[in-house]
């Protein structure tokens, strides 16, 4: 008897769980739905209201309003039932790399120029010259180099004689000219003062020419002799784009040539007193004229067109 009345009461007790757990579901599933009741209202509610918004808010202002209440009110576009023009742009309008401000190929280059010697603390050379180069390309370049050298000598030369007794064997450049190549190495900007974009570049030139020297006797009485070198020069220089025709060149070269002075025994032998005998014995050495130039280009056409597409 008493396990039938067990039994009796949880079959009961169950009963009631599932009558209480369906009653709950059906409360939500009646809340859930409120407002979708309420948002289908009566039709002369739904106008009235409209009727009263649209007299409060202004004739340009037309807004709508999604679910979720006036609160998250969104404009509407003013053409937004307008058919819109039909437009030419594409992704190819769209430039990620600009082109070169600045084009060389296929333009003359007049470059005046002045330079120092910078090695030498004996005899300084001052130097005034040009070059005319036409580029191949934008990077390669092909140009002849002519200078004319003006000879200072310093106060060290003086202090060797007085100090040591001794006069130092020198000789002086009067002119050269060489055939040179050049070939653009970096090609950069930078900003100016935060105002003004200004492009740059580096190149790397060489080539081969004439240089002609002269010696400078120890003893001035006797007469001097020329010299006329292979040389090879090689340098660095770098330009700065000013405007389309015009920039402003810095370069610092080395003159590779093996140069001739005057023997070191002409002064105590008579026979090395005539100008052709000196030369004929005199000492050979490689010399290193290391230059710092300054100077301008002028590029000729003034104007230059872009041959290929961006």
């Amino acid at each position: 008897m008493k396990r039938p009345a067990i039994c009796f009461c949880l079959r009961f007790g169950i009963c009631l769980l599932s009558v209480g757990w369906a009653g709950a579901g059906f409360a939500k599933g009646k809340g859930a739905a409120t407002p979708a009741a309420e948002a289908a209202a009566p039709a002369d509610s739904n106008a009235a209201a409209a009727d009263s918004n649209e007299a409060t808010a202004a004739p340009d202002d037309k807004t709508v309003t999604p679910e979720g209440g006036e609160e998250n009110q969104l404009p509407l576009e003013p053409d937004a039932g307008k058919a819109k023009p039909p437009t030419t742009l594409s992704w190819q309008d769209i430039v990620v790399v600009p082109r070169k401000a600045f084009i060389k190929g296929g333009r003359f280059e007049l470059s005046p120029f002045s330079g120092i010697s910078v090695n030498d603390n004996l005899i300084r050379h001052y130097s005034f010259g040009g070059q005319i180069n036409f580029f191949l390309s934008d990077a390669l370049s092909i140009g002849l180099e002519g200078q004319y050298y003006v000879k200072a000598l310093s106060p060290t030369a003086d202090n060797v004689g007085l100090q040591y007794n001794r006069i130092p064997t020198l000789n002086k450049y009067l002119y050269s000219g060489d055939l040179n190549f050049g070939y653009t190495l970096m090609y950069g900007k930078f900003a100016l003062f935060n105002k003004q974009i200004l492009h740059w570049d580096t190149y790397l030139t060489g080539g081969v020419g004439l240089m002609v020297s002269e010696i400078i006797p120890r003893n001035p009485g006797l007469s001097s002799f020329q010299n006329q070198l292979i040389m090879v020069p090689v340098g660095l220089g770098a330009r700065f784009f000013l405007f389309n025709w015009l920039t402003v060149n810095f370069a610092i070269k080395d003159y590779v040539f093996a140069d001739k002075f005057e023997p070191a025994a002409r002064n105590m032998d008579p026979a090395l007193a005539d100008p052709a005998a000196a030369k004929a014995n005199a000492d050979s050495a490689f010399v290193n004229n290391v230059m710092f130039y300054g100077g301008v280009g002028l590029y000729l056409p003034t104007k230059f067109t872009y041959k290929t597409p961006r």
